[in-house]
């Protein structure tokens, strides 16, 4: 039997989603959380398949958890709820194994998320983790005011400046501006975490592209490097 973790402060969305489930208890079972800072108890207690989260929550919200699950649980597939996305943005999820579902959703649109999300992906099939462009796209689309530290796997840090979810600034290994931001996104297995700032703190703007800019254009140099190996 599969868990999956639905993760969602609003308790009358809670109560409706433990009644319309329940026809799938012979696929999976569902436990229901009210916030992050519940539902890394929860993660840490008992085995879990798939998490389904808000992003908007109190005590821990969504994006912390998701920081969390992809430092503590880097293979576990997630879903995420939220009332803000693109048909562009929701595809680029799934290429990566994650699944963005924007808000208002039928269920049956939840049950095919779940569902698709639980079936084994083959080795070498979808990318394990949230990748970093995954990261900046929530912070964008939450429009947060945030220092974000990227963490390779070879230990070195480097940091995104985000004012009300834009790109300011990067840094990492010598590098400023964009040309940072190109190799951070193009990290892979990265650890992620972030810590809100004050929207009165100002630092130079030095990035002017916009995030799908930099995004493409950190996988299309990435697609050289590797081209080229």
């Amino acid at each position: 039997m599969k868990n999956v973790l639905i993760v969602d402060d609003d308790l009358g969305f809670q109560r409706l989603l433990g009644i319309s489930l329940k026809k799938y208890k012979k696929d999976f079972e569902v436990i229901l959380s009210n916030n992050g800072e519940e539902a890394i108890g929860i993660l840490n207690r008992k085995p879990i398949d798939l998490i389904v989260t808000d992003l908007q929550m109190p005590k821990i919200d969504g994006l912390t958890l998701l920081a969390y699950i992809n430092d503590a649980f880097p293979k576990m597939p997630c879903v995420i709820m939220t009332a803000h996305s693109t048909p562009e943005i929701e595809k680029q999820f799934a290429q990566t194994g994650q699944r963005l579902l924007k808000k208002p959703f039928t269920i049956n649109k939840l049950v095919e998320a779940v569902q698709e999300a639980l079936v084994p992906q083959s080795p070498g099939g979808m990318l394990q983790g949230i990748s970093v462009a995954n990261f900046l796209q929530m912070i964008a689309l939450e429009q947060k005011t945030c220092l974000l530290e990227i963490r390779s796997t070879s230990n070195e840090k480097g940091f995104f400046y985000i004012e009300n979810g834009e790109v300011f600034d990067a840094a990492f290994k010598g590098l400023n501006g964009e040309e940072a931001a190109y190799s951070l996104i193009g990290l892979e297995g990265a650890s992620i975490s972030f810590t809100d700032i004050p929207s009165s703190h100002k630092v130079k703007k030095r990035i002017n592209s916009s995030l799908m800019g930099l995004i493409m254009e950190a996988m299309t140099r990435k697609d050289e490097t590797v081209g080229n190996a």
